[in-house]
């Protein structure tokens, strides 16, 4: 038989660190952030412990595995080995090397571009 010990929480006011059970928006909607390994380095730091791997920018990317660090520092991801690293210094929408945060262009009539935070896109980036 189950017993509930603790009244259930209502809202975040109940909530013990309302800080603690936000989790970033992606700039995709998806709720967690995604990055990408366009350089095939070995580790990615990042800002957040909730986060999806795309591998490389599409259509070369895998597919977009959810990945929890949970407490840990670093963690695999179990499709292309990356090693994120959990860096308490950057923002959740920052990542070291820079181009490694991957955001979706908003603009659905202008198929789909995919930019990076600095607003260069796959395309331009071989005209440069």
């Amino acid at each position: 038989m189950f017993t509930e010990t603790n009244p259930p929480l209502t809202g975040a006011a109940d909530c013990p660190d309302p800080q603690h059970s936000r989790r970033p928006e992606s700039v995709s909607g998806s709720g967690y952030p995604k990055f990408r390994n366009d350089h095939g380095v070995p580790e990615i730091s990042i800002g957040v412990r909730e986060l999806k791997c795309i591998g490389m920018s599409p259509p070369q990317d895998h597919p977009h595995v959810y990945i929890n660090m949970g407490e840990a520092d670093t963690i695999h991801c179990p499709y292309c080995a990356t090693r994120f690293r959990f860096d308490p210094r950057l923002t959740p929408l920052d990542a070291d090397p820079p181009d490694s945060f991957f955001a979706v262009d908003a603009n659905p009539g202008q198929g789909g571009s995919w930019t990076s935070p600095s607003g260069i896109s796959p395309r331009s980036r071989s005209a440069v």
